[in-house]
């Protein structure tokens, strides 16, 4: 009884620690989903009807957003701009914006894992705070790069529909830019005619068609489109149509994920062979298991 009330006592810590930081990090989720809760340049807005404890986060990010733009960070906002245009800005956020909630959150789930170590196993060790807080500051980081993979999947699998799109309104007479535009008033919400609409801005606003086709595939970083634009330039420069020039492109990426399915494949009969010999064993094991026994039992052996 003497060692039940303690226990009991550290378990309801042990939740309750989990449950809130469970609920600010779905809070930080929340918040960075929801494009309207900041700007870029990191002023948070101030609504007298939201809850108190909103108002309070956000002034907490506002202050340590503040910080960090002061202190620089070095190469960080040039690392963490990268992640950012290649998930196409989800959040409306900039580097030092992310880099606050990240620090938020290792401050509300450090002091709550550190409550919990000091009330609950009557010790002050920082190390387990410091790490629960640090697992907890790298969930914002981990959502901007997991939404800009998701992302360059959506672009690298919608590519050869695009091309096709594009040299079907090239072969009807419609121009490179005609044919742009067409592809990004066809489905304005994919990732790849967000891209093709920034190159038509650059394009409006003076810049070259290489140059943005080249910013473009830079920023993307997706293997089968930097080759379309480095082949749409060089065709430029050589006067080969364009509407050629795509359909070898086209060809040659459904080309190359035809060799990389055969390959994984091919790959897919060797690693499934443990596993099949596992089961193989398993069932064996099921099947002559009770008969080993009962023998054994009455004496046949």
């Amino acid at each position: 009884m003497d060692t039940l009330v303690p226990a009991a006592a550290s378990t309801l810590l042990l939740i309750s620690v989990s449950y809130l930081s469970y609920k600010l990090l779905s809070a930080i989720s929340a918040l960075l989903r929801d494009g309207n809760s900041s700007t870029l340049n990191g002023s948070a807005t101030k609504d007298p009807a939201s809850p108190q404890w909103r108002r309070m986060f956000d002034g907490a990010v506002e202050y340590f957003t503040a910080i960090n733009r002061k202190s620089g960070l070095g190469g960080y906002p040039q690392w963490m701009s990268g992640w950012i245009q290649k998930a196409g800005d989800p959040w409306r956020k900039d580097a030092f914006q992310i880099l606050a909630y990240s620090e938020v959150a290792f401050i509300g789930v450090a002091a709550g894992s550190f409550i919990f170590v000091v009330f609950a196993m009557q010790s002050i060790n920082v190390m387990l705070p410091l790490i629960f807080g640090g697992l907890a500051a790298l969930v914002p980081p981990y959502m901007l790069v997991s939404a800009a993979q998701v992302r360059l999947v959506r672009i690298n699998r919608g590519l050869p529909f695009a091309l096709d799109l594009m040299i079907l309104c090239m072969e009807a007479g419609s121009s490179f830019l005609e044919a742009t535009e067409i592809l990004v008033r066809s489905d304005p919400d994919n990732p790849l005619g967000q891209e093709f609409n920034f190159v038509l801005q650059s394009i409006r606003h003076g810049k070259m068609r290489r140059d943005a086709l080249n910013e473009m595939a830079e920023k993307v970083g997706s293997a089968d489109l930097a080759p379309v634009a480095a082949a749409i330039n060089v065709g430029e420069e050589l006067g080969t149509p364009v509407g050629q020039v795509l359909r070898i492109q086209r060809d040659g990426i459904r080309l190359k994920r035809t060799f990389r399915a055969e390959k994984l494949a091919g790959e897919a009969s060797s690693k499934i062979l443990f596993p099949s010999l596992l089961i193989m064993v398993a069932v064996l094991l099921m099947l002559v298991g009770p008969v080993i026994v009962s023998a054994v039992q009455q004496g046949w052996f």
